[in-house]
């Protein structure tokens, strides 16, 4: 099933995806703003789902870890987001995992950052 949620993060060319009770949902926007607004609209949505992002550094990290998330797949994942999870025990995949000061740029260029001047 995994698999899946990360196939469709692939074809849907969405920034988030996840599988809560069989059913996957698609999110675009940036990334931590969209997992806040999830963890304080609808938390049900995290707690043993499996999740497809674009990109997770720590504060993504914990929001998943506090919202209940089994599972964790990331193109590119921060050293940070990588300690994060794997200390709650939650199962993680990536295609990339970068130190925090390479994870900043990417940030940066997602969006997710303003440029600093």
């Amino acid at each position: 099933m995994m698999q899946d949620v990360i196939d469709t993060l692939h074809t849907e060319q969405c920034s988030l995806a996840i599988l809560h009770e069989g059913n996957i949902r698609t999110f675009d926007g940036h990334g931590v703003r969209r997992l806040y607004n999830i963890i304080n609209d609808e938390p049900e949505l995290f707690f043993k789902a499996k999740l497809a992002v674009k990109a997770v550094g720590r504060s993504a990290a914990r929001m998943m870890v506090e919202g209940g998330v089994t599972e964790v797949h990331a193109e590119v994942m921060s050293q940070q987001a990588y300690d994060v999870l794997h200390d709650a025990g939650i199962a993680i995949s990536f295609d990339k995992k970068v130190d925090h000061a390479t994870f900043l740029d990417i940030w940066r260029k997602l969006g997710e950052l303003e440029n600093e001047k």
